[in-house]
């Protein structure tokens, strides 16, 4: 029970539901105490914990998702005014007006200063909050947590071929909201 707290965090971060995260705590803690004699102690406990969350987390996605026909996906993820701001990044024949990697790199970069680092993953933090539910599920599923697309796509709720599509729409506008909010390489 002394992992709970951290368990609850992890789930929340995903889920975004507070009930939900709950249920995904008991459902972990359930879980592991089924499984205690699995446990051989090459990692901290915590660390077995937050795996078998990770897992919990991942099952809850499929089991709340269907796979969605074409036209779901592509309302899913539209803005209330029916126009993807991410369109205005390319020409209509599809070319990039801007360099897609420009605002990336201090994603990639390691500030020597933890206090920058802290609120730039705020920043991070509360524009991931900000996309749709399925495009902040995909992104977290698979640059978070580090599924693989197949795995992440189907995780939530996406065919495959259509998650590299919504992968990059979810940079794009990560990437537009950092920018929006003072965050320049």
């Amino acid at each position: 029970m002394q992992h709970a707290d951290a368990l609850y965090r992890f789930a929340l971060s995903r889920v975004k539901d507070h009930h939900t995260a709950e249920d995904l705590v008991q459902d972990c803690l359930s879980a592991a105490w089924q499984r205690l004699e699995s446990f051989d102690g090459r990692s901290s406990l915590s660390t077995w914990l937050i795996g078998i969350m990770k897992f919990k987390v991942i099952d809850h996605f499929r089991k709340s998702k269907r796979t969605p026909t074409d036209q779901a996906v592509h309302a899913a993820d539209e803005d209330d005014a029916g126009q993807d701001p991410v369109d205005s990044l390319f020409t209509s024949k599809g070319a990039w007006k801007v360099d897609p990697s420009h605002g990336l790199e201090m994603l990639a970069s390691t500030p020597d200063d933890s206090a920058h680092r802290n609120e730039l993953m705020a920043w991070v933090r509360a524009c991931m909050d900000k996309l749709p539910e399925r495009l902040r599920t995909l992104f977290t599923l698979r640059e978070v947590d580090g599924l693989d697309v197949p795995s992440a796509a189907s995780a939530a709720g996406v065919t495959a071929g259509s998650a590299a599509v919504l992968l990059t729409r979810s940079r794009q506008r990560l990437r537009l909201c950092l920018q929006e909010n003072g965050i320049q390489p």
